[in-house]
């Protein structure tokens, strides 16, 4: 059974004895437990070769964003390290260009551990370490693998520990993640405020507990859904608000043992530069290390956003079903067609939603990952939690679930929708709103015996009703308009003593 000696406070300062054997294609390094076998070129060293052989391998890489908020910590500790007058300059400024290097893409195969390859980041922690020690020393003229010119832990992880670093950059992590994904938000919240407009004057029939209620716009559903969407982005960024504060500086448990103020505050300055978003350091670093709270309340604001997504899905799908036998009041676009099942060429074929359904699959995906998040986050103990890894992997992939499946959704399927101006109209029709619009003008035993008149005419109550000229045309048009329909002051809002169940649809 292999055995791994990972970092602690009391070995990772203490000397390490590395025997480098050049032999074709292998390079031989020497560690506390003895030889390790590593590729000749490989820039992580002893500690990520054995980790790499005893760690489970399920092929849950570690997410670019995590990976290069990893090496942001590391260049701005670097720096701040400088400043501090604790890294010799030309040490200090071969790992902070190591780190430039590998945040533009270069080296990225040199990160060979999985994101939960260890409790709290502790195992990329050290293959990072490596990886821009390695480099350093090469940019130095050192050899790979030796450490004679920059260390991992003296020089790369100095002043450091994973249990300060790696929540760092989950913090970091979301909201460079968070600053790709709010645009594709936005732009669901203004496209469905431009349908709102564009379908201002479409009536259609109002539902409760999918009943015939009272008539309302497409525009005002549609305006609705942007109120949901715009309020779940605000949510999103007041959350992120608190992912702000970082505990950079407070190593193992929040004490800061080995680093001074001056680091911590440049630390956090240098991550603000780097990163370009306004960071600030912690007035608190025991609850920032122990607590994941900031992350809990983040994946709820994805979740709420979810929620809303599979709600307003749901409602889309339920709009253009049919479109003989559904509601059909929206003609959604022909992304996916299929061939009629009965007798093909007698029905008009099937629009699939194939792109709601893509949303609202990954709605509920991010329900299950919010769940993750807050198991994880309560299975902390004292001062750390080892499921940091864990929370980050599920925030970053409902993160990148919502923005993948939203942004098509936005261009290719709510920008070509449109409404069934008719359907929406016969609708209204059949559920008595000329009914109930004629009952509050004429009363209701009228307004009955005139239905029935209309049947037997074949007419519609609306045009025998013009053709007799029981209301004049232009004062009916302007009775059944949107404005009168849907506002505070409905054309068929009668005393509180008229009775509404004879045909009217009210609720």
């Amino acid at each position: 059974m292999n055995t791994v000696i990972l970092d602690s406070p009391y070995t990772r300062f203490a000397a390490e004895h590395l025997m480098v054997t050049k032999r074709a294609d292998v390079r031989v390094e020497r560690d506390e437990l003895g030889e390790v076998h590593l590729p000749a070129q490989a820039y992580y060293g002893a500690k990520t070769a054995r980790l790499r052989e005893v760690l489970p391998h399920g092929g849950l890489k570690v997410h670019p964003k995590l990976l290069e908020s990893l090496l942001l910590v590391k260049k701005a500790c670097a720096a701040a390290n400088l400043e501090c007058k604790k890294l010799d300059p030309q040490i200090a400024r071969a790992i902070m260009q190591a780190a430039d290097e590998t945040i533009q893409g270069q080296w990225r195969d040199q990160f060979v551990l999985e994101i939960m390859s260890s409790g709290a980041g502790t195992a990329l922690n050290i293959n990072i370490n490596e990886v821009l020690a390695n480099r350093a020393q090469e940019i130095l003229g050192g050899s790979l693998g030796t450490y004679e010119l920059v260390h991992p832990t003296k020089h790369v992880d100095l002043a450091q520990s994973a249990n300060d670093v790696f929540p760092t950059a989950m913090r970091i992590a979301i909201l460079l993640a968070s600053r790709d994904f709010e645009p594709v938000l936005l732009d669901l919240e203004r496209l469905l405020r431009r349908k709102s407009l564009e379908f201002e004057r479409v009536i259609k029939m109002g539902r409760s507990h999918l009943q015939d209620a009272l008539p309302i716009t497409l525009g005002q559903e549609f305006n609705a859904f942007g109120s949901s969407i715009e309020r779940c982005l605000k949510r999103i960024k007041e959350a992120g608000v608190g992912l702000t504060e970082m505990n950079i500086g407070a190593s193992y448990i929040g004490t800061g043992l080995g680093t001074d103020s001056k680091y911590v505050s440049t630390a956090v300055e240098k991550l603000s530069q780097y990163s370009g978003i306004r960071l600030r350091q912690s007035d608190d670093f025991f609850r920032i290390s122990q607590s994941m709270s900031d992350f809990v309340e983040f994946s709820s604001a994805l979740k709420e956003l979810s929620v809303e997504l599979t709600k307003i899905g749901n409602d889309l799908r339920l709009l253009s079903s049919g479109p003989n036998t559904g509601f059909n009041e929206i003609t959604a676009p022909e992304l996916i067609v299929e061939k009629s099942l009965i007798r093909p060429g007698t029905l008009p074929n099937r629009r699939v939603p194939t792109l709601v359904e893509c949303v609202n699959m990954a709605s509920c995906q991010v329900f299950g990952n919010d769940m993750v998040v807050a198991l994880a986050a309560q299975s902390g103990q004292f001062e750390s939690n080892i499921m940091t890894p864990l929370i980050i992997h599920n925030i970053l992939q409902s993160l990148d679930l919502l923005r993948s499946t939203i942004e098509p959704f936005n261009s290719k399927y709510l920008r070509a929708i449109t409404a069934n101006h008719s359907v929406c109209n016969t609708q209204m029709e059949d559920a008595g709103v000329v009914l109930a619009v004629a009952s509050n003008r004429l009363g209701d035993k009228r307004a009955q015996e005139l239905t029935k008149e209309a049947e037997q005419a074949d007419l519609s109550l609306k045009e025998l009703i013009i053709q007799r000229g029981l209301i004049p045309k232009d004062e009916l048009e302007r009775m059944l308009s949107y404005k009168e329909l849907t506002g505070t002051n409905a054309a068929f809002s009668g005393s509180d003593e008229r009775d509404t169940t004879s045909g009217a649809a009210l609720d």
